[in-house]
C-alpha cells in the first residue's frame, strides 16, 4: 500500500520515536511504518469537538477555536464541519495537540471527521518487530574480544516495554455470562 501523504508527519514522529531514522541504513520502510500506525488507528466520523471561546469586540463570546483533547495525533486532511454539517476551513490546524482556529465565529458544535493515532503503541509494535529480525544475533568470545549481538535486542525490548507503558488504554465492554 502506497504511503499517504497525510502520514509524512505521524511517520517522521515515529521513526523518531523508535530511532530508526530514514536513510540508507533505516530498518522499517515508510510503508511498513504506515502499517504499524494504522494497526493503532481509531476512526472518528463527525465527533463533537469542545469550543474554545473568547470575547468578541462587542463583548459577546464568541468560538475562534475548537479542540479535541485529550485526543491528539490527527492525521492531516481531518474535516471540520459546522452545524448544519458543512464542512469548515480552519484558519489554523495543529494535528499534534487537536487544536483548530477558526476566521470567524462559528456556532456549535463543531465536529470533525478524521483519523487518530496511537504514537506508543505503534511504536512498541515495531520495535518488537525489529526485535524479531535481530533474533539471530547471538554472543561469541574471541581470546582478547567479547561479542555481545543480543545486548541491541534487549535494548530495542527495554525501549518496546517503556513504550508499551506510555501508549493509549484500550476498554472493552464484557458481558458477563452468569447473570441473566
Amino acid at each position: 500500500m502506497p504511503v499517504r501523504p497525510t502520514m509524512s508527519d505521524l511517520i517522521q514522529r515515529l521513526r523518531l520515536l523508535i530511532h530508526d531514522p530514514a536513510g540508507t541504513d533505516q530498518t522499517f520502510s515508510d510503508e511498513e511504518l504506515q502499517g504499524f500506525l494504522d494497526a493503532r488507528r481509531t476512526d472518528y466520523l463527525y465527533r463533537r469537538l469542545t469550543a474554545l471561546y473568547t470575547v468578541g469586540p462587542d463583548f459577546t463570546p464568541q468560538i475562534l477555536a475548537a479542540t479535541s483533547m485529550p485526543v491528539g495525533d490527527w492525521e492531516e486532511g481531518a474535516v471540520l464541519t459546522g452545524p448544519d454539517y458543512a464542512p469548515l476551513t480552519p484558519a489554523t490546524a495543529d494535528y499534534r495537540r487537536g487544536i483548530w482556529t477558526l476566521s470567524a465565529h462559528q456556532p456549535e458544535p463543531i465536529r470533525i471527521t478524521g483519523r487518530t493515532f496511537d504514537l506508543a503503541a505503534a511504536g512498541a509494535d515495531a520495535l518488537e518487530a525489529w526485535a524479531a529480525r535481530l533474533k539471530a544475533e547471538y554472543d561469541f568470545r574471541t581470546a582478547d574480544y567479547e561479542f555481545e549481538g543480543n545486548q541491541r535486542m534487549a535494548g530495542i525490548l527495554r525501549l518496546a516495554a517503556a513504550l508499551r507503558c506510555r501508549q493509549k488504554p484500550r476498554t472493552v465492554t464484557m458481558m458477563r455470562s452468569d447473570q441473566c
